[in-house]
């Protein structure tokens, strides 16, 4: 990450590793129901409502801050989560119907020191996306 300690990176990585939902390489349906190959480890399972992952980034001053989220849609349609900054919700997130990875970059207001960011599945969400990975700028 930009601009972060090297070892923030490694905190997130296994945060990842260690969530119930992780996998690590998988098959999934696209929408014409042909299978594709996702390899790499990824955050699933945010399908039930109230599932979330949480990561906790820290940053020396406070501002507006680029969010870079990694996901894959494998929705027949737009997949859909809530991103959370410090326990508030801030948008709802929309990854467009597609068969591959892509990113989503959003602007968050952190303070400075550690802050949590969450990934939810909140009811009007389907949740219906693999999470690769965040970045801070």
């Amino acid at each position: 990450m930009k601009g972060y300690p090297q070892y923030l990176w490694f905190v997130v990585l296994a945060l990842l590793l260690v969530c119930t939902g992780c996998s690590n390489e998988g098959e999934t349906e696209d929408d014409n129901n042909q299978h594709v190959k996702v390899e790499g480890f990824y955050v699933k399972g945010l399908e039930n409502v109230n599932a979330c992952v949480e990561f906790d980034v820290e940053v020396d001053a406070a501002g507006t801050y680029t969010l870079h989220v990694m996901g894959y849609n494998y929705s027949k349609g737009t997949a859909t989560c809530s991103l959370y900054v410090n326990g508030q919700k801030q948008s709802q997130l929309g990854f467009q119907e597609q068969s591959n990875w892509s990113e989503k970059v959003v602007q968050v207001s952190l303070a400075a020191g550690i802050n949590q960011i969450a990934f939810q599945r909140d009811a009007g969400d389907n949740g219906q996306f693999y999470l690769d990975y965040i970045e801070i700028d």
